[in-house]
């Protein structure tokens, strides 16, 4: 559902109850006074849950947010700290295979490989989890657009 969807059906369902609430009052057998101040006590009270489900929403999305950050500089961090380490082999390797004869620079291109998938697997797991973490983000404001 897209925000503009959310949002209609929101101030759809925040109308139609006061729509439905302001009928309702107007068959019951009341004084004009007695009516509109049970008008106005209706209107009031669903202006406040309105005002009370923002808050919450605004504080949701807050929080999901600062998650959201929290992780990815986690994992950011993660991933640099990787990169430096296969940086640091893989020169090494170089010096290495620079040295050695031919037979011992194609051992060390075999190495270098592996450390090179190594260094994919975690980037593939780090760009999961920020998916993951998506998913859930998106599956949270799904729910609590739907309370």
């Amino acid at each position: 559902m897209s925000k503009m969807d959310t949002k209609d059906f929101i101030i759809g369902a925040v109308v139609g109850g006061i729509v439905g609430a302001s009928a309702a009052m107007l068959v019951a057998p009341k004084s004009g006074k007695e009516l509109r101040a049970d008008i106005n006590d209706k209107a009031t009270t669903a202006k406040d849950k309105t005002v009370e489900f923002t808050n919450v929403a605004k504080e949701k999305g807050n929080e999901y947010s600062q998650i959201a950050k929290e992780k990815s500089g986690e994992w950011s961090e993660v991933a640099k700290e990787q990169w430096n380490r296969v940086a640091d082999k893989t020169s090494r390797l170089t010096d290495k295979a620079n040295s050695l004869s031919d037979e011992m620079t194609s051992d060390v291109k075999n190495m270098m490989e592996e450390e090179k998938e190594e260094g994919q697997k975690l980037a593939n797991q780090v760009i999961k989890e920020i998916e993951e973490t998506r998913d859930k983000l998106k599956d949270d404001v799904t729910e609590l657009n739907s309370k």
